[in-house]
């Protein structure tokens, strides 16, 4: 009996170590959304774009506390407009504690690149996600960031657009954002 009880015990006690823990950048792009098991989140971008591969993008080196995280990103044909979406952690080394903080962050703009900024935009879509939008032109071109928290992270989908059409069809794929579940 003992030697039978020993085995068992040291595989059931055993099963956590080969458990794999989840990441922030635990997602995949399905046939037309991008789906985050770790946010638990599902993202359904516009049909004029496609997904672009988000290591080829030239993203800035990771913070050293490692406090952002790429998630996926978009683009209309080889164009560069499109959407690319980070996970940012809020707490106390980024000063960032709420969504409107990221993108009071985010509004610091230069005079050289004028920008018009037009009011925000605060509402809770249908999922019950409290998303905050900042729409403005940048040298003529409509953009966008828009913000969603998720427990203690920060997601920020940053849109550019050839039209300002266009950028109307990504906020709005952005504020049907749906849980998982």
């Amino acid at each position: 009996m003992r030697r039978r009880l020993l085995p068992t015990c040291l595989f059931l006690f055993g099963l956590p170590l080969f458990a794999q823990s989840q990441l922030p950048t635990d997602g995949q792009v399905q046939k037309t959304s991008y789906e985050n098991t770790y946010f638990k989140f599902s993202y359904s971008w516009p049909s004029f774009l496609q997904p672009y591969d988000v290591n080829a993008l030239q993203f800035r080196q990771k913070t050293p506390s490692n406090n952002e995280f790429l998630l996926f990103s978009a683009r209309q044909g080889n164009e560069r407009d499109g959407i690319v979406v980070v996970a940012e952690r809020m707490n106390a080394h980024t000063q960032m504690k709420s969504s409107s903080d990221f993108l009071d962050w985010i509004a610091r703009f230069r005079p050289e690149q004028h920008v018009i900024m037009l009011p925000r935009k605060h509402f809770t879509n249908a999922d019950g996600f409290f998303i905050d939008e900042l729409d403005y032109t940048e040298d003529g071109v409509p953009s966008s960031a828009v913000v969603v928290q998720i427990r203690d992270f920060l997601i920020a989908f940053k849109c550019n657009a050839k039209s300002a059409r266009d950028l109307a069809a990504m906020n709005r794929s952005i504020a049907a954002i749906r849980r998982l579940k």
